[in-house]
């Protein structure tokens, strides 16, 4: 069998085919210095996209909660205005001032699950996120789905709504990002990565 290296102008060698021809390509082309050509450098494969640093993620998440803080108080104002306008400014009752106590007591958690969600599965990635150009894709490279989005959104922001416990517990699974993989537990979970959007 021939040998695609084979350089018949390498000296000592006369530029006789090798044993059994020179093939179908015809004879390679001689090397800079005669004799056997190196082998060819393999194609270099195209990098995936870089992970977003831990840093990068926090950052993102702490413009998410400010935003989701002025969100939630705009809202809270709106609404007491309309029912200050529906009930002509009469006194609450003491069940709207406990509705409204829960509410603000154990609501941020499913208020952050929603913000999270919709930004996520119509654009890979939160206000915060595409403020410092980082996004949620899949593991493997797509675009996110409904499911993954959701899973990935109630697991990290649903145990918010228990005051101090519920925050406790999403800063620690987060810290797992300081791996190796960067990963948080709710990456893992939901199969996602957090990764710089390119430009």
């Amino acid at each position: 069998m021939s040998s695609p290296y084979w350089n018949p102008q390498g000296p000592g060698h006369g530029g006789r085919p090798p044993r059994g021809g020179w093939g179908p390509a015809g004879p390679p082309p001689p090397g800079p210095q005669g004799g056997w050509l190196p082998p060819p450098e393999p194609e270099p494969v195209p990098a995936g996209p870089e992970r977003a640093s831990f840093g990068l993620r926090l950052s993102a998440r702490l413009i998410d909660y400010v935003l989701a803080v002025i969100a939630a108080t705009a809202f809270f104002i709106l609404m007491a205005i309309v029912i200050v306008l529906l009930t002509g400014g009469a006194e609450t009752s003491d069940a709207q001032g406990e509705v409204w106590g829960w509410l603000f007591l154990f609501g941020w958690g499913v208020f952050l699950f929603f913000y999270d969600w919709l930004f996520l599965v119509t654009w890979g990635a939160t206000l915060g996120k595409m403020m410092l150009g980082i996004k949620v894709i899949r593991a493997d490279g797509g675009r996110l789905t409904q499911r993954q989005a959701l899973g990935r959104s109630a697991f990290f922001c649903l145990p918010q709504s228990l005051p101090c416990v519920g925050h406790l517990l999403s800063l620690m699974e987060s810290m797992a990002a300081l791996g190796e993989e960067g990963l948080a537990l709710h990456d893992r979970v939901a199969g996602t990565v957090v990764v710089r959007s390119r430009r």
